[in-house]
């Protein structure tokens, strides 16, 4: 009985370092960042759908996950040997702290109130936020611009 105890310990020691790392949901607001500190080095990170969110590694223990668009993806992390150090679900979601929404019949409109109000268009939200698209695209531009 004694010898079984050492094996069944060792075979469950086996069975936890052979299973891949698995983690929590991240849930990230469209266009912000989450960080995900790592407990051992890095070598491969992959991100199912590129146009739901976005890594960027800032370091081989250090990697931000970004929300590009609605919706749920994945990510794998790999280490050393192609062990998996996390893999998960990014579930892009969005921030609605300090946003009223505004319905007119069929067109709705989103305003961020911190404290003055300003259109805050988001995905989907038609014709109606186009000319602030537009300007908001303009003012990226031009800021991209003056950094070179």
């Amino acid at each position: 009985m004694r010898v079984l105890r050492p094996l069944a310990a060792a075979a469950a020691a086996l069975f936890v370092l052979a299973a891949p790392a698995s983690a929590r949901d991240i849930r990230v607001a469209l266009d912000q960042a989450f960080p995900i500190r790592l407990s051992e080095a890095a070598e491969g990170v992959a991100i199912g759908n590129p146009s739901i969110a976005g890594v960027t590694v800032q370091n081989d223990m250090f990697l931000f996950v970004t929300g590009r668009s609605y919706g749920s993806t994945n990510l794998v992390v790999v280490g050393q040997n192609g062990r998996v150090l996390y893999s998960g679900r990014v579930v892009v979601t969005s921030d609605e702290t300090d946003v009223v929404m505004v319905t007119r019949g069929n067109q709705t409109a989103r305003l961020e109130c911190t404290p003055l109000c300003r259109p805050r268009p988001d995905i989907g939200d038609g014709e109606a936020s186009q000319s602030v698209n537009e300007q908001i695209t303009a003012r990226a531009a031009t800021a991209a611009a003056g950094r070179r």
